[in-house]
Parts: C-alpha cells; sequence; structure tokens
C-alpha cells in the first residue's frame, strides 16, 4: 500500500493571521507644573489688565502703596507732573503735628526713602532744579518729624542724612550754578541743622562748589571764627560750641582739599587740638609725613582710642624704617591686649623659623595673663584648642560665666576635641545664670545644661571630672526654687 500523501497543514486548517506583539502599556505621562514662585516673569504672565486690578485692589487698603503708584504714574507725564505729586506729600507731612508713634516710624522711614529715591531718582533725570527744590523741601520735614517721634532705631536719620549727601549731588547737575552764592547757601544749611542731617552735605557738594565756592565758603568760615573767643585755658569754655562747629566744617573742607596743613590749623582754630591727635596723625601718614605724626601722638590727650593709636605709631615707625621699635611695639601690644592681630603681624617680621619660638612664647604669655576670660579668648581664636583646653582644666574655678561672648563660642569650639573643657565651660555659664537668679537667662542656662548632657557620654575617661549626675544633683540642691528653670529643662536631662 502506497503512504498517505503529505498534506500541508495550511491546506487543512485556514490561514490566521499572527497579532502583533502587545506594545508594553505607556506610563502616564509626568504632569509638568510651571514654578508659581513670585518673580517679575510669572507676574508678567498674568497680563496688564489683571495686575492692574490686584494693584487696585491693594491700594484701597494701603495707602501707603497708593501713593506710590501716583508717583509713578506722575513719572509718566514729566517732571513737572512729578514735581507736583511729590510736593503735594511733602507739605502734607510738613503741615501734620500728630505724635509718630513708634510702630509707625519705619514705615514713614520706608515712603520717605521712596520720596528721596524718587527726587534724586526720575525726577532728578526729568528736571534736576525742580528735584533740588524739592530735596531743600525734603530736608526741612526732619525738624518736626524727629520732635514728634522716638527714632531709636535711627532709621529716620539714616534718611535724612541720605538726602542731605542727595542735595550736594544735585546742586552739581544745575548748569547756571553760582559757587559763591551756593557756598553761603550751604552754610545756612549747615547752621540751621540740629540733627546732623546734613552730616554728609558738605562732601558730597564738593564737585559742585568747585574751587571757587571752595574759597568762598573758607572766607564765610574764617569771618565767623575771628568773631569768637578763643579758649583760653582748661576750665575756659569760651565759644566752644561756635568755635568747634566752625573747626569741624573747616576740617571737612580741607579734606576735600586734601590739604593737611589746612585741617592741622582747623583743628587748632577750634581749640584743643591734643583731643585730635589721632585724627591728624593718621591725615601725616597719608600725606607721607610719618616723623611730625609721631609728634602729635606724642601729644594726644585721648585715650579712648588707645588701640588705634598704637596702629598709628606701628605704621610711623614703619614708615620711618623703624622696624625694631615697630616690632617691639607690636610685642608689647600683644602681651597687653593678647591681640590676635598684633601677634600674627610681628611673626610676620621676624626672620625665618624664629616665629616657631616666639608663638612657643605667645602661648605661653597668654597662659599665665591674668585675665583667663582674655586669654581662652586668644587661644581660641589663634587658634591653639590644646592649650585653650589646658587653660580651662586648670583655671575653669577662675573663669566669669557672665562672660557668655567669651565662654560660650570656646565651648562651642572645644566640645568636639576636648568635651571635657566645654562641658567645664557650660557648666560655669549655666551655674553663673543661676546664682543670680536671671530669670530671663534661663533659657540659656537650659541650653548649657542640654549640652554638657549631650556630652556627658564622652567623660568616662574624665577623673577628676563630676558626673553629669552629680552635677544635676548638686544644681538641686543648691537651686531647687529656681522653677522657672527646672519648668524648662526636660525631664530627660534632669
Amino acid at each position: 500500500m502506497s503512504p498517505r500523501p503529505r498534506v500541508s497543514r495550511s491546506r487543512l486548517t485556514p490561514a490566521v493571521a499572527e497579532e502583533p506583539p502587545a506594545k508594553p502599556a505607556r506610563a502616564p505621562a509626568k504632569k509638568v507644573t510651571r514654578s508659581r514662585a513670585l518673580s517679575v516673569d510669572t507676574l508678567e504672565q498674568l497680563g496688564a489688565r489683571q495686575l492692574a486690578e490686584l494693584l487696585m485692589a491693594q491700594a484701597q487698603s494701603d495707602p501707603a502703596l497708593g501713593r506710590s503708584l501716583r508717583l509713578v504714574l506722575a513719572g509718566t507725564d514729566g517732571g513737572t507732573r512729578l514735581a507736583a505729586e511729590v510736593e503735594k506729600r511733602l507739605r502734607t507731612i510738613l503741615r501734620s503735628r500728630g505724635f509718630i508713634e513708634w510702630d509707625k516710624v519705619r514705615p514713614l522711614a520706608r515712603e520717605f526713602e521712596g520720596l528721596r529715591e524718587t527726587i534724586a531718582g526720575p525726577l532728578a533725570q526729568a528736571d534736576p532744579r525742580a528735584a533740588t527744590t524739592q530735596m531743600r523741601l525734603f530736608l526741612e520735614l526732619a525738624e518736626g518729624v524727629f520732635e514728634r517721634s522716638d527714632d531709636g532705631s535711627g532709621s529716620l536719620g539714616d534718611v535724612f542724612r541720605k538726602a542731605g549727601a542727595d542735595l550736594g549731588r544735585l546742586w552739581a547737575l544745575l548748569p547756571s550754578r553760582d559757587p559763591v552764592t551756593l557756598a553761603a547757601e550751604l552754610l545756612s544749611l549747615l547752621d540751621a541743622d540740629d540733627y546732623g542731617t546734613t552730616d554728609r552735605l558738605l562732601e558730597a557738594s564738593g564737585p559742585a562748589l568747585g574751587s571757587e565756592g571752595r574759597a568762598e565758603l573758607r572766607r564765610l568760615l574764617h569771618a565767623r571764627l575771628a568773631t569768637l573767643r578763643r579758649v583760653r585755658g582748661r576750665d575756659d569754655f569760651g565759644d566752644s560750641r561756635g568755635r568747634f562747629m566752625v573747626s569741624l566744617h573747616l576740617r571737612e573742607l580741607s579734606d576735600l582739599e586734601g590739604d593737611v596743613d589746612a585741617y592741622i590749623a582747623a583743628i587748632e582754630a577750634g581749640g584743643r587740638s591734643e583731643n585730635f591727635a589721632g585724627d591728624i596723625a593718621e591725615r601725616l601718614i597719608t600725606h607721607h609725613r610719618p616723623a611730625e605724626a609721631l609728634g602729635w601722638l606724642d601729644r594726644a590727650a585721648v585715650r579712648h582710642d588707645e588701640s588705634r593709636q598704637i596702629d598709628l605709631r606701628i605704621a610711623a615707625l614703619d614708615a620711618l624704617g623703624r622696624k625694631t621699635d615697630a616690632q617691639h611695639l607690636r610685642w608689647t601690644t600683644f602681651q597687653r591686649f593678647l591681640s590676635v592681630e598684633h601677634l600674627r603681624a610681628y611673626l610676620r617680621g621676624l626672620p625665618d623659623f624664629d616665629d616657631v619660638e616666639a608663638e612657643e612664647q605667645a602661648v605661653t604669655h597668654a597662659l599665665a595673663h591674668p585675665d583667663r576670660g582674655l586669654a581662652l579668648m586668644f587661644l581660641v581664636a589663634w587658634p591653639n584648642f590644646k592649650a585653650a583646653n589646658q587653660l580651662v582644666r586648670d583655671h575653669h574655678e577662675d573663669l566669669d560665666g557672665g562672660e557668655y561672648f567669651r565662654l560660650r563660642p570656646a565651648a562651642e569650639a572645644l566640645a568636639e576635641k576636648y568635651p571635657a573643657a566645654a562641658t567645664l565651660l557650660h557648666r560655669a555659664l549655666a551655674e553663673d545664670v543661676l546664682r543670680r537668679a536671671s530669670s530671663r537667662q534661663y533659657q540659656y542656662a537650659v541650653r548649657d545644661v542640654r549640652a554638657c548632657a549631650g556630652l556627658a557620654t564622652f567623660l568616662s575617661d574624665q577623673p577628676g571630672l563630676e558626673t553629669h549626675a552629680a552635677f544635676m544633683a548638686r544644681l538641686w540642691r543648691e537651686h531647687p526654687r529656681k522653677s522657672g528653670f527646672w519648668s524648662l529643662l526636660d525631664p530627660g536631662v534632669r
């Protein structure tokens, strides 16, 4: 029997098209969100109309914003309109008589700063003469504002002093100014100022005055000086107030012209020139006259700026080539004040390798210094933490816990490498507060006790050091009634 013919499978079953493999499901697209942080770019997207509506709504409840918007709008119409809007607001303030409460001072200062910037900026660009007029009017506000307010923050005074300097710069923008007339106007403003608002005016007026105006101002000041009685002795004040003010203006004028001899003459005209020896010496050194500077420093009567006078003396000695004397003064200054700056300068001036021995001597001197707190501050600032640790461990009972500005930074600096010393400092700080029962500082004492608790695990190998538990038990025995302190302390720390 012959074999059956092989039949193709495709002829017995209908052809079925194969389905393409299923595509993997696509992950949902992440929603892209634009940043809506407030910025010029994001606000610009809102469109002019919506922004205008927002500003109008806010201006209804914010008068200061409303005034600012009116100034900006006035500036778009030219200098005349802007000057009128500024003057309207200035005269309204000038007529005001109510007392300015303390919480209104800063907002008022911000408004004044905006007015000042408007006058010195947009208005000055559009109309310098109108800007000068309005800045003069702005300065007239000072007396009334200061009399009706308590400017404890100094914010109002800062704005008016800036305005005084602005006026001097604005004068230079006037093309037809008369320097002689300007000198007289400047002096009248200086005379009328009882609050220091024109402190920067004369310096800023230098370019506007020019050589002719400065010469006229000097002539006016010397003429006034001739009418005032000179101070004759220590107990004779003469016309001291008037002479001092004339001397002050002459000094500023001399600085403008870079004339150190005129500066010295102005000091001497005011009387008691030895009180200003440091100022004179500084200028003489700048003008390469160090020998005369030393002479003035030898006459100095005022010692509250002794550190400055020492630095001036060192600068003069260096300028004269007296390096040995300058180095000696640096070292003795370090020995007195433990000054990091003077020691660094002293070491820089030593020959190679001598600085190592000198630094060791400086550290030894600091460790023996009678002011333990000052010595600790120096050693931490230098820095020599090993020596600072030694000082604390040997003399912690001599450290004054009230010197938190010295002890707390030292404790933080020493904590990582010398936890025992840091602990002793934190304990001294906390105990000082508790001994004084200074309830307002209990929060700081609590922080120091918490710091002690955090360092306690590192004190196991510290022989002779009171454990944290013993320290806390002693605090409780000595200060059981300091409930304000104990209530702030976490139970787990006690």
